[in-house]
């Protein structure tokens, strides 16, 4: 897939949240408990809502689709050059 560094960058943060919501959902346990009353006595029954082995798949993948966004922008930052007309030098110097 070929896109400008900018697309790539929004892709990264997306891909981040996405991370964060599933990891989220793992750790919540991906259940959901419901209790049944019948002839007089409770019985709690816990479904799984999603297979933890899937959000895991899925964890790896944005996992390496991160890595591999991140490598490719680093190696295209190292390839491009900008101009910035500015003086670093005294701004960075003490202030008299």
């Amino acid at each position: 897939m070929k896109d400008t560094i900018s697309s790539f960058l929004s892709m990264q943060q997306a891909l981040n949240t996405r991370r964060t919501q599933l990891n989220e959902l793992r750790n919540s346990g991906t259940s959901r408990t419901y209790d049944i009353y019948a002839d007089g006595t409770k019985k709690t029954v816990m479904e799984p809502t999603y297979e933890l082995k899937k959000v895991d798949k899925m964890l790896v993948e944005i996992n390496k689709a991160l890595f591999l966004l991140d490598k490719r922008i680093k190696q295209a930052n190292a390839k491009t050059n900008i101009d910035v007309d500015l003086n670093f030098d005294a701004l960075m110097s003490e202030i008299e």
